[in-house]
């Protein structure tokens, strides 16, 4: 019932649509309890006891009847949709808005299309429960209950007939419900698992495509939907058993009171005209218990997609500003790295790190893959956050920044580039929407990205597709590029940034890029000794510590690692003594 509080909480601010829609559904359902009545008194008093007076104004009252119960309707149908519908709007805004603040963290252990299908798949049971389900179930209620209370006035003998027909519903409804609220439960898990595999494959053809894995691909999903096909059937066959028993147990009360009510008008002790009325009680009574299944179907399905939104819901940023919160009077971007130790869950992957970088310099961070040099960076915008240490700038620990103002001074081109399906230009200027146009070009000519981009027939409307497909990807790194470029921040992180162009172009964006690190701190992590060969401290890691430390020229008087990889990278001696050494 927890869950259902929950969401009754959030239809709370769209209260006025219950109220109007609950008196009009009452009405409508009013005029349904009252008409059998008038038909009886037609049976009774006007065909049998011969009053032809009362013939038409009853036959006018069941059509009013008929009105108030078509306008009850129609009102109460508005009512419940509206709701429904500011119900999935308010969902889907508030989850949106949770998910945005989400740190990295989630996101590497909850899949897209996971996330998608709850977004859109669980919302829409939730709404459907909301415009009909309730309905349904509000409507049941007082068909059941006032047909109940109408019928002992009748004949308290066949009301309690009824009544002892009851509890055997009950019962069925009862187990019904254990056995399909799990079903449910793995069938939308699986819907799932079936979106991520979709959302991954459908994302990834073209790397299908080039290893010729369309059969492996095609043979994976069908598994995935044959999985799907059979916990569907499952739950299918659930219904079966026990939706037939509560229609026949539903059906059986009819020809069960009507035997009784038709021996009790023979043997004189009710009239024909209570019999008629008694037989529509009956149908919206027994109706109910025929609806009882596909109810708990709708209801279970509702409850089972409420328990997966809810978890998102619940489940808090790791990462979140404090209530007390500090931020440097003037943001110069002095970092400071002190001992900082950091691992994804067990993994180890940072170990004693210690780093100055002062205001306006730039650093670069080396090392094999897997050595932890994006984990550094990630450090610094609190995508993470250390197990212990600390990262400073100028004097005040991350952690004590509020996020927002601390991301709005680092300007990040990642190590793997993602571009919005949309126009060149709102990609560039994603950062600061409000940017004139000659920032966005000005942006584009430092990072090399300029001339391209006035060379489509669109320039800078062009339209990227899909995660920038379209484009190649030293086009969607300089677009990346210009974007940090543009944001002008007070310290830019380059990770790998230029691992998609050729060499004469990288030279061509890091002249370009002088000018931009000038007076910012800049941290550059790349694999090319020509990325990094003129920054001001170059540290190198390995298995997550800092092995080697110091400028390019000092580091290669030490011959270690940093000797090894420049040597790896300029294989003669010719090229190491033309501007590398």
């Amino acid at each position: 019932m927890n869950v259902f509080k929950r969401i009754a909480q959030l239809c709370k601010p769209h209260a006025r649509y219950v109220v109007i829609g609950t008196i009009f559904l009452l009405l409508a359902n009013a005029t349904r309890l009252i008409a059998p009545r008038i038909t009886g008194y037609l049976v009774d008093d006007v065909i049998e006891g011969g009053q032809d007076g009362l013939l038409m104004p009853l036959c006018v009252a069941l059509i009013v009847l008929t009105v108030l119960r078509a306008v009850g309707n129609y009102v109460r149908g508005v009512c419940f949709e509206r709701l429904s519908q500011n119900f999935v709007f308010d969902m889907r805004t508030t989850l949106y808005d949770h998910l945005q603040e989400m740190s990295y963290s989630f996101y590497d252990t909850n899949y897209i299309g996971e996330i998608m299908s709850r977004m859109t798949g669980d919302i829409e049971g939730l709404r459907n429960m909301l415009a009909g389900g309730i309905v349904q179930l509000s409507e049941n209620l007082i068909w059941f209950v006032g047909s109940l209370i109408l019928l002992f006035f009748l004949s308290w003998r066949l009301a309690l007939l009824m009544v002892l027909v009851a509890p055997i519903v009950a019962i069925v409804a009862v187990l019904f419900r254990r056995k399909i609220h799990p079903a449910f439960r793995d069938l939308r898990e699986q819907n799932a698992v079936l979106s991520t595999r979709t959302q991954e494959n459908i994302s990834g053809a073209r790397v299908v495509k080039a290893f010729a894995q369309e059969e492996y691909e095609k043979k994976m999903f069908r598994h995935e939907n044959q999985e799907q096909l059979r916990l569907a059937l499952r739950t299918t066959f659930i219904w079966s058993d026990y939706v037939p028993v509560l229609d026949v147990l539903g059906n059986l009360c009819t020809p069960l009171l009507l035997g009784v009510g038709g021996l009790m008008v023979i043997r004189g002790s009710m009239s024909l005209g209570e019999l008629i009325t008694f037989n529509g009680y009956i149908w919206m009574i027994t109706g109910p218990m025929r609806s009882l299944g596909n109810l708990m179907n709708m209801f279970t399905n509702a409850h089972t997609s409420a328990e997966k939104l809810f978890y998102y819901k619940d489940l808090g940023a790791s990462i979140r500003d404090k209530q007390q919160t500090r931020f440097p009077e003037k943001f110069k971007g002095h970092v400071v790295f002190d001992h900082v130790n950091f691992s994804y869950g067990d993994q180890m992957v940072l170990k004693d790190i210690c780093i100055d970088v002062p205001a306006g310099s730039t650093i670069a961070v080396m090392g094999e893959t897997g050595s932890g040099k994006t984990s550094v960076v990630n450090l610094l915008g609190r995508f993470y956050e250390c197990q212990s240490g600390s990262v400073s700038i100028d004097g005040v620990d991350v952690k004590d920044m509020p996020m927002k103002k601390l991301r709005d001074r680092v300007g990040y081109v990642m190590q793997e580039t993602f571009l919005f399906s949309e126009s060149i230009e709102n990609n560039i200027r994603f950062g600061r929407p409000e940017a004139p146009m000659d920032e966005v070009k000005r942006a584009a000519e430092a990072a090399q990205a300029r001339e391209f981009i006035e060379e489509m027939p669109d320039t800078y409307d062009t339209i990227v597709g899909e995660r920038g497909m379209g484009l190649s990807g030293g086009q969607k790194q300089r677009i990346a590029i210009a974007r940090a470029i543009q944001y002008d921040p007070a310290i830019l992180v380059l990770d790998d940034s230029t691992s998609a162009v050729d060499m004469e172009t990288e030279h061509e964006i890091q002249q370009r890029l002088k000018d931009v690190m000038k007076d910012r701190t800049t941290f550059i992590i790349a694999h090319r000794i020509s990325s990094v060969k003129n920054a001001d401290q170059i540290v190198v890691l390995k298995e997550g510590r800092i092995v080697e430390r110091g400028n390019h020229r000092s580091l290669l008087e030490q011959k270690g690692l940093y000797y090894r990889m420049v040597q790896d990278q300029y294989k003669d001696a010719a090229s190491l003594g033309k501007g590398v050494l």
